[in-house]
């Protein structure tokens, strides 16, 4: 399991997640907890791109390297890291 942290913003009802680590890779939801949701389903996906283009998937940052805005919150999202039966 790896964690990448992430900024929220928004206001009731329109809430976006960007994740500062991984450029263009950003969610939505009607509330924090639906964001949140949406970017931990669309961060495998924005992965296999960057992954197909050959791009480096970087290492998530700590917390203390993200810098935040007035009205930004910060969370966590996982990314859900498949094991390998053999």
């Amino acid at each position: 399991m790896i964690k990448y942290p992430a900024v929220i913003d928004g206001e009731r009802g329109a809430y976006g997640v960007v994740i500062p680590d991984l450029r263009g890779a950003h969610a939505m939801g009607a509330t924090v907890d639906e964001a949140l949701t949406d970017a931990e389903d669309m961060l495998p996906e924005f992965l296999d791109v960057l992954r197909e283009h050959g791009a480096p998937v970087p290492p998530p940052s700590s917390a203390e390297d993200v810098v935040l805005q007035p009205g930004e919150m910060l969370a966590f999202v996982t990314l859900q890291v498949p094991t390998t039966v053999t």
